[in-house]
């Protein structure tokens, strides 16, 4: 007979857990992943129960709820940058030396949280109070530290140009934890840093009227393609989440059995406007290598194509990247495959007029120029695409700064 003491036995068939001795740490671990790769909506705290090796009992105790888990990601995410900047010192004597630090510390920060730093794309759209306080006080510190040492390299510069270039090169630094390619952790660190530090003797073209939609031209009359611009609209605006199928046919002045004649679901609905979007990025290289008869014109059409569509089809690019979760696994898949081979187009390109770098390298470049067009074209007050394209282009060609002609032919 076996003593009372004695553990009892798993149930047959399941593996008996084991409490690991940092719980908490492990549950942040995959935690951070999962919003990382999935966005908040599309976690599950059962998932990450069972990714944690735990029950979700147990996972309740240390967090009582999904936004205090993403909350404290969040935190513990902001906090290792600041801890990364606070390591490098003040150098006046020495300005670029200390903005090269400092890009380079959050660059190895980048290395370091490659599966769970895509937090930081939607962190704001989800935070409140306390911890949205205490992360933009992160951002925001962490942004003017950056501007004064950048003055500090270029006293020509003014406020909008200055915020401007510090903001592409904390995009650029975070560009690593966007995805998934595999290069040694120095390297990285060195390719990147050295890119975001060739922002500092970027010349920006005066600044013009942003973009924020195409100009003129006519309303779409299928029922299917109101749908969808509509769908993709208040996606945009308010969240897949938070979006009704109701909300969808007052928007396309349908009945709710109208929008279910042309999609089956909400999800299908979206699964089509990442199929559109993805299309349209892919439509847009076709048309830029049209344009393009060397691979120097090759990049520079396809960089500022790309600004262009993101300044003037911001709501769908805006709900790719913050949405991707709320698909199924599958699509999701296919998508993120065509989002590889659109990126080798344009890496293979680049090796081509820079043969000094690596197909590897080349691919962490266009990673960084994408992120980077990505991020300063999300904010409702946005730079103008001329602005953004002159930033991209710096980054991918460094001092192989594009000649006259290059620019000339290609806007024919």
């Amino acid at each position: 007979m076996a003593s009372r003491s004695s553990t009892p036995a798993a149930p047959q068939g399941r593996k008996p857990r084991r409490r690991p001795a940092d719980r908490r740490d492990v549950i942040l671990r995959v935690a951070a992943k999962a919003f990382s790769d999935s966005g908040y909506h599309a976690v599950r705290l059962d998932d990450i129960a069972d990714a944690a090796g735990i029950s979700a009992p147990a996972l309740y105790r240390h967090f009582p709820n999904k936004y205090a888990l993403f909350a404290e990601t969040a935190r513990s995410l902001a906090g290792a940058l600041a801890a990364a900047t606070a390591a490098v010192p003040s150098s006046p004597e020495d300005p670029a030396g200390e903005l090269r630090g400092l890009l380079g510390a959050l660059t190895a920060a980048a290395v370091d949280n490659r599966r769970t730093g895509g937090i930081y794309h939607w962190e704001a759209d989800y935070l409140v109070d306390d911890d949205a306080r205490y992360v933009r006080t992160v951002v925001v510190d962490q942004h003017r530290r950056i501007r004064s040492v950048l003055y500090a390299c270029r006293p020509d510069l003014d406020g909008a140009a200055a915020d401007l270039i510090t903001a592409a090169m904390t995009s650029a630094v975070a560009s690593p934890a966007t995805h998934r390619t595999v290069l040694a952790a120095r390297q990285i660190v060195t390719l990147i840093t050295d890119a975001a530090m060739s922002l500092t003797d970027v010349e920006l073209p005066p600044e013009s009227t942003p973009r924020i939609g195409p100009a003129g031209g006519l309303s779409p009359t299928s029922k299917r393609e109101v749908l969808l611009a509509e769908s993709i609209r208040l996606f945009a605006a308010r969240g897949f989440r938070e979006v009704t199928i109701d909300d969808i046919a007052r928007a396309a002045d349908l009945p709710p059995s109208g929008v279910y004649r042309h999609f089956e679901s909400k999800a299908a609905i979206l699964q089509a406007a990442f199929w559109r979007a993805s299309d349209r990025v892919t439509a847009m290289i076709s048309d830029a290598l049209a344009r393009a008869a060397t691979p120097r014109q090759a990049i520079v059409a396809l960089v500022t194509g790309y600004c262009d569509m993101c300044c003037t089809n911001n709501d769908i690019l805006a709900v790719y990247a913050s949405e991707i979760g709320n698909i199924e696994p599958r699509q999701r898949t296919e998508l993120r495959a065509q989002q590889r081979i659109n990126v080798e187009e344009w890496a293979g390109w680049l090796t081509r007029d820079r043969p000094e770098l690596t197909p590897v390298q080349a691919r962490f470049l266009v990673q960084a120029a994408l992120n980077v067009t990505m991020d300063l074209t999300r904010p409702r007050r946005r730079p103008s695409a001329e602005r953004v394209s002159s930033l991209g282009l710096r980054l991918l060609l460094a001092d192989h700064a594009p000649r006259q002609s290059d620019g000339a032919q290609i806007s024919q």
